[in-house]
């Protein structure tokens, strides 16, 4: 049994739908085709498209990890509906903690990303300073330095602990 078949034999989520909302909500797509398979440009000169395997695979990972903890916490044995927005919420999180739209961008992308940015100024002696923001992470608005969270399924759990126990089943 593949990822996928697993993941649509735990939920009663359509899956593929999850997948494209994901793949909207975290731009893994430079263009958007249309019916008649013209591309329309979003916000960028040229029409780049990523290889569409490597994207589903990275989603189905995003998506499987995060099924994993989501039924690890709960005790349930399938996830159903109630849990969608969670679940995806999870799925965006993990998908940037583990830098996976890093590797969606091109070089030259990757260096804008990595410029130094303005810390503070102080306007009497005129002093600048500048934050090394190579090892940062912006995730929902909330800015995160490397070194101080766990990129491990703790993380995830501790943001989420309050949804994921309101469907808590209880184990004997």
């Amino acid at each position: 049994m593949d990822m996928l078949e697993e993941i649509k034999s735990r939920t009663s989520i359509d899956i593929d739908r999850m997948i494209k909302r994901l793949e909207l909500e975290l731009k893994t797509k430079e263009c958007v085709r249309t019916e008649t398979d013209e591309c329309i440009r979003t916000e960028k000169d040229e029409c780049i498209e990523f290889e569409s395997a490597d994207v589903q695979e990275l989603m189905q990972y995003c998506i499987f990890d995060t099924m994993l903890i989501i039924l690890d916490v709960t005790h349930l044995r399938r996830i159903d509906g109630h849990l969608y927005s969670t679940w995806v919420a999870m799925a965006k999180d993990y998908w940037f903690l583990n830098k996976y739209d890093v590797l969606l961008l091109s070089e030259e992308e990757r260096q804008k990303r990595e410029e130094m940015k303005v810390k503070s100024i102080v306007i009497g002696d005129t002093t600048t300073t500048f934050a090394d923001t190579s090892s940062q992470v912006e995730i929902n608005g909330i800015t995160y330095n490397m070194g101080t969270i766990d990129f491990s399924k703790n993380f995830l759990l501790e943001k989420y602990k309050k949804d994921l126990y309101r469907h808590r089943k209880l184990r004997w």
